[in-house]
């Protein structure tokens, strides 16, 4: 659990064990979600995906009362904290609040979570069966500190953080407006500069940089879910790779509305 301005909330906190540059981590992440199992056992499964580096996979025991405190604090409450530490035990903090949609899958699972009786040996054995089989491709990071209820109680051992000084990681909120403004800018900066290099590459056709672009989809998604249509505009009128990104995707959401291009069923 993790205390913010006198308010408790759910944590999860990722050990990497690498540096996550800011770059990186500016733009924020791709967040998803499953449920994982059988009629017999089940197991809660997170991925977060930090654009362009790297992709890692958590799987929860649900039948562990550490586990159902912080599931229960993301759901009830609406907001949760997911925590990068580095190698250099810098933490950057990511505080996010739930749409309707973000934990949907766990909300609609939520009665058969708490009712959960997953053993051990059944937990170790959906680990060894994802393990073969990672979906997302990505890293499988070890569950730790799932053993003492403890960990619980901020009060009896707190460990506070406080805003990055040089070199010392960083503390951001992803509902915070200035975080926001900065997510947006690092996102416009990184889809202007992969536009630029590719038009350096003299990889001018439409399709070409469409499918060249493709996989940077999600960092679109996401600088458009952080901006409405006047921030888009103030970002297009100061990157203009963006811009000419954002008016190939107009182009083509347009012609697949009017029937000019048709989409394979």
């Amino acid at each position: 659990m993790i205390e913010e301005r006198k308010q408790k909330l759910g944590l999860l906190a990722l050990r990497p064990g690498k540096i996550i540059p800011l770059e990186i981590t500016a733009p924020g992440f791709n967040f998803g979600h499953s449920l994982l199992g059988n009629t017999y056992y089940e197991v809660v499964h997170f991925a977060f995906e930090f654009y362009g580096f790297g992709t890692y996979n958590v799987l929860i025991n649900p039948n562990n009362p550490l586990a159902q405190a912080v599931l229960d604090s993301m759901i009830d409450i609406g907001e949760y904290f997911f925590l990068a530490i580095g190698p250099n035990q810098g933490v950057t903090a990511f505080r996010s609040e739930i749409g309707a949609e973000t934990l949907a899958g766990i909300t609609d699972n939520l009665a058969r979570i708490k009712r959960s009786t997953t053993s051990d040996a059944q937990y170790q054995q959906a680990l060894s069966q994802f393990q073969k089989r990672l979906l997302p491709p990505g890293q499988l990071l070890s569950w730790v500190c799932r053993d003492n209820v403890g960990y619980l109680d901020i009060a009896s051992d707190p460990l506070e953080m406080t805003p990055a000084a040089a070199n010392c990681g960083e503390t951001r909120s992803a509902g915070d407006n200035t975080y926001r403004v900065s997510q947006r800018r690092a996102l416009a900066e990184l889809l202007d500069g992969k536009v630029n290099e590719l038009d350096r590459a003299a990889i001018t056709d439409d399709f070409m940089l469409l499918s060249h672009m493709a996989p940077d989809m999600p960092l679109f998604k996401r600088l458009m879910d952080l901006s409405d249509g006047d921030d888009m505009n103030d970002l297009c009128n100061v990157y203009p790779g963006l811009y000419r990104f954002a008016k190939l995707l107009e182009r083509i959401a347009t012609g697949i509305q009017s029937g000019d291009i048709e989409v394979p069923h």
